[in-house]
């Protein structure tokens, strides 16, 4: 691995960034009190709430909340788990109660403009001025806005495409490739796919990691020379009905109705789909690498598919933890968020097994020397395309106020698609919603 120069990628354009430290001036003001916090030199004795959207022992948050707990034995967490498409529902009417439940609620990087227009972030530049030289500077970029810092991230991501070995020679395909300019396009992976199950006993020949989200499926209109799906000021037009997006989910929507890629599997069961060893390829992001190493899956992995004719594209950005501004345990909360985030390589990737990439420069810096990635041959194809794809192809969501409306509409758009709705009319049909919608922020 070359991390010197992954490392040095992840940390480009530093200068660029107006970071919140400049613009800090000094301990935040707590909005139920107006009197200023920061984070105490000692433990208070509490509970906080924290919202997750991972699952407690599925996905490791079990372990992470007990060793805080261990070494914070003072603050208690209840860790409470919301599933992905719950958690926009679940803030607005809980935040917006201004009881302070929760204390602590995980954010996607690309809503925190959105959370932080509406009020739902605390913000943490005060508290936390100085205390980000451990954190890749685009991750901090990444969850703040305007000038302040609203969240602390905990990782970044990107995307791989896996494949089972034994069901490709099976089938007589050759297995995608790791190198650039052999990439494999969305359209041979198809033609690849179909073999697999025709030839090689294949139940299903793609499933995607996250079926119909946004954060997934950027990729194909944005290589198919679509864009981001917004434009103008603010990122407040929506653009999602040119051709590389009708082109791209046109081809979306071909591949449940050729039943290559099956309907009905919710995200939280894609994994373990893949890993019961009946499925040709997988579009899955980094945290997939541990899993597969634990399993008896013959498996491999190569670059994320690009357009024919178009520009590769990979997804990046992950989750960050904020803090409510009516929660009455501030300093606690801040605690926990140090913990997670900034000290020693992270707390949250030190002690979760299937962590994303780590957004702590030290925590990363061991994540990419561990022995997944280094005690086989799919592990070091791994290592090479994360690499590779973090350093040359990333392309971030769309940052706009209106990104959570943006998210909920394309997510209900692709799922019409992948059910048979016509592609053109369900993108037109999204893109009258976004236009409504986002009157409110123009």
């Amino acid at each position: 691995m070359r991390l010197r120069s992954l490392l040095t990628s992840l940390t480009a354009g530093a200068g660029a960034l107006v970071l919140f430290a400049a613009c800090a001036s000094g301990p935040a003001e707590d909005p139920g009190t107006g009197q200023p916090w920061s984070i105490p030199d000692t433990d208070p004795t509490t509970t906080i709430k924290v919202v997750g959207i991972l699952d407690p022992k599925a996905d490791g948050m079990t372990d992470v909340v007990a060793a805080f707990e261990k070494e914070h034995p003072t603050i208690k967490v209840d860790y409470q788990y919301v599933p992905f498409d719950d958690l926009n529902s679940v803030l607005d009417s809980r935040i917006t109660q201004k009881t302070g439940d929760p204390d602590v609620f995980w954010v996607d990087q690309p809503r925190v403009p959105a959370l932080a227009t509406r009020g739902y972030l605390e913000d943490l530049s005060g508290p936390f001025q100085g205390l980000t030289d451990a954190l890749q500077p685009v991750t901090v970029e990444a969850s703040s806005f305007g000038g302040k810092l609203y969240s602390l991230p905990v990782a970044n991501s990107t995307q791989l495409l896996f494949y089972n070995k034994d069901l490709l020679d099976a089938a007589g395909v050759k297995p995608p490739s790791t190198e650039d300019a052999a990439r494999i396009t969305w359209q041979q992976l198809k033609q690849d796919a179909k073999q697999v199950q025709d030839r090689g006993n294949a139940q299903y020949g793609l499933l995607f990691g996250q079926p119909d989200r946004y954060y997934q499926l950027e990729p194909l209109p944005y290589s198919a020379g679509g864009g981001l799906g917004a434009t103008g000021e603010g990122n407040l037009t929506p653009d999602v009905t040119n051709d590389g997006w009708v082109q791209s989910m046109d081809y979306y929507g071909s591949l449940y109705a050729d039943k290559i890629t099956p309907r009905g599997i919710p995200a939280e069961q894609i994994d373990s789909t893949f890993l019961a060893g009946k499925t040709a390829y997988l579009v899955e992001g980094n945290w997939m690498v541990g899993k597969l190493a634990d399993s008896k899956i013959n498996w491999g992995a190569a670059l994320n598919p690009v357009w024919q004719g178009g520009k590769p594209a990979s997804p990046t950005g992950s989750w960050s933890v904020g803090i409510n501004p009516f929660s009455k345990n501030k300093e606690a909360s801040a605690i926990f968020l140090r913990w997670l985030a900034i000290d020693g390589e992270s707390g949250y990737a030190e002690h979760r097994a299937y962590a994303e990439l780590p957004a702590n420069t030290a925590g990363l810096k061991s994540y990419l020397e561990g022995e997944m990635f280094t005690a086989s041959e799919g592990g070091k194809q791994a290592a090479k395309v994360v690499q590779y794809e973090t350093e040359y192809t990333a392309v971030g969501r769309v940052s706009t106020a209106g990104y959570i409306e943006f998210e909920d509409i394309m997510g209900r758009a692709f799922s019409d698609i992948a059910n048979g709705a016509d592609p053109k009319q369900a993108l037109e049909s999204a893109q009258s919603q976004l236009t409504t919608a986002w009157k409110q922020y123009q």
